[in-house]
């Protein structure tokens, strides 16, 4: 006897730095669950790179060894490997609450996302093992998960690097505020994907901090700064050794995987033969964005 899928389960499409991937829900509407999902939905497709499927009903089970706990700023994750190379990962929160479950086939093109806990809970794990997802499917095509707020103007994007509390975000708004045509297109976790020409393209995505800029939009790197405080304003250009590290440290990397890390470093270095790195040594004033934009040639 054929038995029938339920009658709610919704599959929908989306598509982030020119990456395509599904996610069906067994109950219930992703959008409703993640609304900055919305602008990067597109029309059914059968050119998937991964696909998700959310399923509460099911219990989690660990199998495989445990490769180790990583924490992140505001996320943990227990991660688990089977031999077949198939993944099993625990998404915990800041107060190390179980938040979601991810178990992935051997290939890593299925996922199957087990959420628990409060609405809040449920769409803090749902987004951060959707990142994680993102990151493992797409690091061997050219395309790094960034730390940055980035910011366009005349057509380029303008990437700025570094740990919380550094004031990427802070620099990003006084570019808006003085620097004319400047428009924010993220405030957190924008992608950058290697064109197959080489250039390199900044996109918006569905994650950004703090601040809901969930913008589909892509253009090429016009420049990138790493920002520090310090008082007064001074701008670097940086070594290629030096930029590889600042690069690597304001990217998701998923360490545990050697395979993913080599496919990351792979495209930090392609990205390195096209963009300077500088680090901008700042105040937070306009007359640090106006350093930085004349350094990038505005």
């Amino acid at each position: 006897m054929q038995t029938l899928p339920p009658t709610n389960m919704q599959k929908r499409y989306f598509s982030i730095a020119g990456h395509n991937f599904a996610i069906t829900m067994m109950e219930g509407d992703i959008l409703s669950l993640l609304p900055n999902l919305a602008p990067f939905e597109q029309e059914h497709t059968d050119d998937l790179l991964f696909e998700i499927t959310s399923d509460n009903s099911i219990q989690p089970s660990w199998r495989g060894s445990k490769i180790g706990r990583f924490p992140c700023p505001s996320a943990t994750f227990e991660v688990y490997r089977q031999d077949s190379g198939a993944y099993q990962i625990l998404t915990m929160n800041e107060f190390g609450t179980p938040c979601a479950f991810m178990q992935s086939d051997a290939e890593r093109h299925n996922f199957t996302i087990t959420t628990r806990g409060n609405s809040s809970d449920v769409v803090f794990g749902f987004n951060n093992t959707l990142m994680v997802i993102f990151t493992m499917c797409t690091a061997p095509h050219k395309t790094l998960l960034m730390h940055s707020a980035t910011v366009e103007n005349g057509g380029k994007g303008y990437m700025f690097l570094g740990v919380s509390g550094q004031g990427k975000s802070t620099h990003s708004n006084k570019w808006v505020e003085h620097i004319k045509g400047s428009t924010l297109i993220n405030d957190d976790n924008p992608v950058i994907r290697i064109a197959d020409d080489g250039t390199p393209i900044v996109y918006g995505s569905p994650w950004s901090g703090k601040r809901p800029i969930y913008k589909n939009v892509h253009y090429p790197i016009g420049g990138m700064a790493a920002i520090e405080q310090d008082k007064t304003n001074h701008i670097r250009k940086e070594s290629i050794p030096t930029a590889f590290g600042i690069m690597l440290s304001s990217c998701s990397t998923l360490k545990f995987d050697k395979d993913i890390h080599i496919f990351i470093c792979s495209t930090i270095s392609k990205l390195l033969e096209k963009i300077t790195i500088h680090t901008l040594f700042c105040l937070p004033d306009a007359e640090a964005a106006r350093l930085s934009s004349s350094t990038f040639g505005l």
